[in-house]
């Protein structure tokens, strides 16, 4: 017999019973801890215990989805309209299909009751309020194509395909940074200034990014000292320790659209990675609109591969 009740307080090491039952692929932390969920989840100023609802069959644990909010365009509350599934996790040894169905009723009542008008199936900045550092890499980029239990929680319930996002990675062993006339000019007119633990602009990036380390690199023009783009980074915890190595997730990558086309997006990832490499990173991971042609050639030329590829869903509620 198959029952669904929302989140308890002792509910934290089922929660991790579950995730550990599932099916591994590397955008998905191996294993979690409740000192995790407490960090990512829990502690987050709005987690609402109905929205993270359980599946129990004979009594035993079987599975778990969690629905939210995104975020309004200024950053600084919840856009109740814009539903997120942020996350279903269904244990392989169950009946799986009618559990998937069951959780994924009771999320999509939640949020309609609520007030949101569509619903997306894997968070997506700035959709995202749960789960970055055990999910995705250096952002949530959606539903990843090794994902089988959302994948099959998307043709169930009948969700649409919105865009697609590519995410690449790059081994920092050996890093050098691209040295033509080009990059020569564009050294002596800019430079990089690194700023580590810089401040967060928004009320949901401080909830989202606030305990983890980061740095942010800015691109100095030498002339007036003016800010030409600037890209960030985070350390990926705790996913980047399921891998076992040190890893920085990109962000926020902007260059001033007159700089563009220029080499400055070049000059500047490039010497932000130089010094990464300096500070014993192993692996800087970055991700893109698939349909992003300049962002994926920088990348690549820069020495990234790209290691998955990812779907936002989205259904529209009537």
């Amino acid at each position: 017999m198959i029952s669904f009740r929302p989140f308890l307080n002792t509910d934290p090491p089922l929660l991790v019973e579950i995730w550990r039952d599932q099916k591994r692929f590397p955008c998905m932390a191996s294993s979690i801890t409740v000192g995790n969920l407490e960090d990512l989840l829990f502690g987050k100023p709005y987690f609402e215990a109905a929205g993270l609802i359980l599946a129990f069959e004979n009594d035993r644990p079987v599975g778990f989805v969690h629905a939210g909010f995104g975020e309004t365009i200024d950053g600084n509350d919840l856009e109740r309209t814009a539903g997120v599934i942020s996350m279903i996790r269904v244990v392989p040894e169950c009946s799986q299909d009618e559990v998937i169905q069951g959780l994924m009723d009771r999320a999509i009542k939640y949020l309609r009751e609520r007030g949101s008008q569509q619903v997306n199936f894997g968070s997506r900045f700035p959709n995202s309020p749960f789960y970055l550092g055990l999910y995705g890499g250096s952002r949530i980029p959606g539903i990843v194509n090794e994902d089988e239990v959302a994948e099959r929680a998307c043709q169930q319930l009948g969700f649409q395909e919105s865009s697609r996002v590519a995410v690449f990675r790059r081994s920092m062993v050996g890093f050098r940074t691209v040295v033509d006339r080009r990059q020569m000019k564009v050294r002596r007119a800019f430079q990089i200034r690194a700023n580590a633990d810089p401040s967060l602009k928004t009320w949901n990036e401080a909830c989202t990014m606030g305990r983890n380390m980061r740095m942010r690199f800015s691109l100095i023009d030498r002339k007036d000292e003016s800010v030409r783009g600037s890209v960030s980074y985070w350390d990926m915890e705790p996913l980047a320790t399921s891998w076992g190595v040190c890893a920085m997730g990109m962000y926020n990558l902007k260059v001033d659209d007159e700089a563009r086309r220029a080499g400055l997006a070049t000059f500047l990832v490039g010497e932000s990675l130089r010094h990464l490499a300096s500070q014993s990173i192993g692996i800087v991971e970055a991700q893109t609109s698939a349909t992003n042609e300049a962002t994926c050639g920088l990348l690549e030329k820069l020495g990234f591969e790209k290691a998955a590829e990812a779907r936002q869903m989205i259904l529209e509620l009537d």
